[in-house]
């Protein structure tokens, strides 16, 4: 766990007055845990997992790699636990539940994105690795990551332009832009592994 990861979680602890932090950290253990089971099943094995101020991080064994349909239901699965906990939450009916729902539907959404960083970004460069080969996609999810990130950098503006928005979807399109930006100058890896 990075320095930073810790430093978060600790303003927001104390920033926390209704107790969201614990079903937020819940909804991000359930995804970790969704791509954790999936890589187990697929025959694969978790070299580590660094938690950062950004998120989680799982790094494949190498010795165990992962085809690319097997890369990328073990991608799905961890939107696909959030989804599947925020059905269960919500049938519960109570206020907590449905505030546990909202919070696994927004990071199962989140992580979908076609962005190099997230889950979404990994399918992407698998399907077009398959389709296209593996130079193709490294060339082209940067790309469309970048588009996708200053898309929404633009958006963002308008938003806090016309007084309708805040800080914090500026902040997340110039996180997501970072990792391809960086990729184009050559001072990173083309996809992420997994964000939760």
């Amino acid at each position: 766990m990075s320095g930073g990861a810790l430093l978060l979680l600790a303003a927001l602890y104390y920033l926390d007055g209704q107790g969201v932090l614990p079903l937020a950290l819940g909804a991000c253990a359930l995804h970790e845990g969704g791509h954790w089971l999936a890589i187990r099943a697929l025959g694969g094995r978790v070299a580590a997992l660094r938690i950062t101020c950004v998120g989680a991080e799982m790094r494949l064994s190498a010795r165990l790699p992962l085809g690319y349909g097997a890369q990328i239901i073990a991608a799905l699965a961890g939107p696909c636990a959030n989804l599947l906990a925020a059905w269960a939450a919500a049938r519960t009916g109570t206020e907590a539940g449905y505030c546990f729902a909202g919070l696994n539907l927004a990071l199962a959404a989140f992580n979908l994105l076609p962005a190099a960083p997230l889950d979404g970004g990994r399918v992407l460069w698998c399907v077009l690795a398959l389709l296209a080969g593996r130079e193709r996609a490294e060339e082209a999810v940067p790309l469309l990551s970048a588009a996708l990130s200053g898309g929404l950098a633009c958006g963002a503006l308008l938003l806090l332009w016309q007084g309708r928005g805040n800080l914090t979807l500026l902040i997340t399109a110039l996180w997501l832009l970072a990792a391809p930006a960086a990729h184009l100058r050559g001072k990173g890896p083309a996809r992420g592994r997994g964000r939760g």
